[in-house]
């Protein structure tokens, strides 16, 4: 008894350390998660930041490809080759099928006698006059103000300047009429050109494609995107429809458009870029990610403490199970070894009372004869029943299977069992309902398996002094079934032993107080026989009052 609570104080200490375990586990992957949470926060914060520099990238890089196909790089460039080399330059750029941006060209030619002004016809490619005059232009405007050889500041322009140079320096060209003074040395600005940008076109689609292929690309958009230019009051130029006027996420702010140039060439005193964008997360758009991410950690989380201890129950069990079956195992040989103590004791002095002649009687050698008998059948059962199970966990249990009458082994079985149920002065009861169908199995075994039902009933339910048999055809079933039921009118078997009553080794509380011989194998070998034919076995008792087995065989097609 101290064994075993110390053995019970042992495991469920061990469900608490567990389940401590577990719970200390858990609060810090819970504290693991919010970290990560964070971190993943930043990492989005980031990403978006990497996906805006993507954006601005892309606009540049294909700006500045699309200005510099068009600007010419010749040295020789006059007036007699100025249209031919812009309109091959042109041809060329429209052959790569180049993203419509611009609304206007203009080129304008510097003269010693001032400027010339063309528009670039986006059509065809051919410079036409300017039908604007040159005050009114903005780009000639601000071209007074221009340094000498230097970028054009035009910062309220929305537009894109690049220069034509020719291989001769600044103090071999006559100083233009009105225009500011040459910087001596410098390569000869032989024109300028001046792209104006289609803010329709950006707005309405170059912008909202970027904007989908780098910031927004699910159906539902995740960051509200705002373009806007960099010289104050801040234009805006492009604004996505999901915008939120009052979205209280900080901007991520990326500066692009530089006006069509390089790194080495500058929009001089008014900055690198024109442009800046802006994108801010849909507000609560990353504490959901976040909340959405700590919640999917965390439940992973749960799940492996809850498989951890799952497993350390299981463990457990299987433990608990382990000791069981050993402890069943070891009091089977205690029976077994008990059991076949009996007989053997019985007739080894039956068969020295033979030899040395005490019994020379008629009577008395027939008397001994019967006991040497009787136990070598009981030593020849027990076997059997060990051999059979053997016999069942190498799957040869049911060694054939051919048609056969089950009213006629229900017949051999009770004339089999005749000499238990006499002892036990039981009345046998068999009632069989004419033409009961054919099953299909192995009569031996099936004649087994009733003859241990009826033994049980005798053994357990004798003093009762009645089993009955009875046979149906159950219709409703599927397959049509033979119901067979073997009942007693006994003490019954208790209801907490109903559901081990079918396991090997298995002992009731009764039988072990009465000395009732047996060795816990022959209710397994039944199920395992009834199994084996596809049928079913159960049992049904109310303590006091009897037990019945029920035994259902699928009916043979054949």
């Amino acid at each position: 008894m101290r064994i075993r609570l110390k053995r019970g104080f042992i495991e469920w200490g061990f469900v608490g350390l567990l389940a401590g375990f577990c719970a200390v586990l858990s609060v810090l992957q819970y504290h693991w998660t919010g970290q990560i949470s964070r971190a993943e926060a930043e990492h989005l914060r980031t990403g978006i930041n990497e996906q805006a520099q993507l954006f601005g990238l892309a606009f540049d890089s294909e700006l500045t490809k699309s200005c510099e196909a068009l600007v010419p790089r010749d040295e020789d460039l006059n007036d007699g080759n100025r249209e031919a080399i812009h309109l091959k330059l042109f041809q060329q750029w429209q052959s790569g099928h180049p993203r419509p941006v611009f609304s206007r060209v203009e080129v304008m030619v510097s003269t010693p006698n001032g400027f010339k002004l063309f528009d670039q016809d986006l059509a065809t490619g051919r410079l036409v006059p300017s039908s604007l005059p040159a005050e009114s232009n903005p780009f000639r405007q601000d071209f007074s103000r221009r340094p000498g050889n230097g970028p054009p500041p035009f910062e309220n322009f929305n537009g894109i300047t690049f220069p034509a140079f020719v291989g001769q320096s600044e103090n071999n060209r006559p100083p233009m009429a009105g225009g500011p003074p040459r910087n001596n040395g410098r390569p000869f600005e032989g024109e300028l050109m001046l792209f104006e940008l289609d803010t329709n076109y950006l707005r309405n689609t170059w912008l909202p494609v970027l904007s989908h292929s780098y910031l927004n690309p699910s159906s539902q958009p995740f960051n509200d995107i705002e373009v806007k230019t960099v010289s104050p009051p801040g234009v805006e130029i492009y604004s996505s429809p999901a915008i939120a006027e009052n979205n209280p996420e900080p901007p991520i702010t990326v500066l692009f458009n530089r006006q069509g140039r390089d790194q080495e060439n500058h929009r001089g005193p008014g900055g690198d870029y024109a442009w800046q964008l802006e994108v801010r997360p849909h507000p609560g758009a990353l504490e959901a990610i976040v909340f959405a991410s700590r919640r999917r950690n965390l439940a992973v989380a749960i799940l492996l403490n809850a498989l951890i201890f799952i497993a350390g129950l299981a463990l457990l069990r299987h433990t608990r199970r382990s000791r069981r079956l050993a402890e069943a195992q070891m009091n089977f040989v205690a029976t077994v070894s008990h059991e076949l103590r009996t007989p053997l004791t019985v007739i080894r002095g039956a068969g020295h009372n033979l030899l040395r002649g005490v019994a020379h009687e008629p009577g008395q050698i027939e008397q001994y004869s019967k006991l040497i008998i009787q136990h070598a059948e009981q030593l020849t059962e027990m076997v059997e029943q060990i051999l059979g199970l053997a016999g069942i966990k190498q799957n040869s249990a049911v060694t054939s299977r051919e048609p056969l009458a089950i009213a006629e082994t229900l017949r051999e079985a009770v004339a089999a069992t005749a000499p238990d149920t006499s002892s036990a002065h039981c009345e046998v009861q068999l009632e069989l309902p004419p033409g009961l169908p054919v099953i299909k199995g192995d009569a031996a075994a099936l004649r087994r398996v009733f003859q241990n039902l009826i033994t049980n009933a005798a053994k357990h339910g004798g003093q009762g002094g009645w089993i009955g048999i009875t046979a149906a055809i159950v219709e409703a079933a599927k397959p049509p079934m033979v119901e067979i039921k073997v009942a007693d009118r006994g003490p019954g078997i208790p209801k907490a032993e109903l559901s081990e009553i079918f396991k090997p080794f298995f002992r009731g509380a009764a039988a072990q107080a009465k000395q009732i011989r047996g060795s816990g194998l022959g209710l397994s070998l039944v199920r395992e026989i009834v199994e084996a034919h596809g049928g079913t076995i159960s049992v049904a008792s109310q303590f006091g009052h009897g037990a019945v087995f029920a035994v259902r065989l699928p009916v043979s097609n054949n």
